[in-house]
């Protein structure tokens, strides 16, 4: 439950971040949040499996 949590953290910190990057604060606030946005889906996603050589 606690990885949920972690996880819907990150997504809100991202919106939070892409919001006050377009209402003027900086365009280093859309790249930051653009960067929490990649650590959310990189959460989400499943880890590829690597298919096993006989």
């Amino acid at each position: 439950m606690e990885r949920h949590l972690v996880t819907a953290f990150i997504l809100l910190v991202a919106v939070v971040l892409y919001s006050l990057g377009f209402t003027g604060s900086g365009t280093a606030l859309i790249g930051i949040g653009g960067a929490f946005e990649l650590w959310f889906w990189v959460r989400v996603l499943p880890p590829r499996q690597r298919p096993s050589r006989p």
